[in-house]
């Protein structure tokens, strides 16, 4: 995340983030009517820090990690393929990696973002 994130706001982020399925477990049609209010409680965590922020740069917050975190866990997934010993398997460089395992089943890398973006009815950059 950008360096006015610290790394406590960052992980109690990603923390809370986690706690609303229906952001990142797209294919569960039950969360579909929650996301609004899950937003809403992101905004409001995030207010503590940045009292102007709004449920857009919000999103971005997430797209932004969650793009990293894919690109790293796609190396993983290479090294893994190509047949190299366990100690040759690709060590990932984020911190925050293993606290965004949990999407890892959840979409394809792709499809993350343009769920995101499709919310808000525009592509995100990439």
């Amino acid at each position: 995340m950008d360096r006015l994130w610290p790394t406590v706001l960052t992980t109690v982020f990603i923390a809370k983030y986690r706690s609303f399925p229906s952001l990142w477990k797209n294919s569960d049609k039950i969360y579909l009517n929650r996301k609004k209010e899950a937003y809403h409680e992101l905004v409001n965590l995030c207010k503590l820090r940045f009292p102007t922020i709004t449920r857009d740069l919000v999103v971005k917050k997430i797209q932004s990690p969650r793009g990293s975190f894919w690109k790293e866990l796609k190396k993983v997934q290479a090294s893994k393929h190509s047949g190299a010993s366990t100690d040759d398997i690709y060590t990932p460089s984020l911190w925050y990696y293993e606290l965004l395992l949990f999407t890892a089943d959840c979409e394809t890398a792709s499809n993350s973002s343009d769920k995101i973006a499709t919310e808000f009815g525009e592509k995100m950059p990439r």
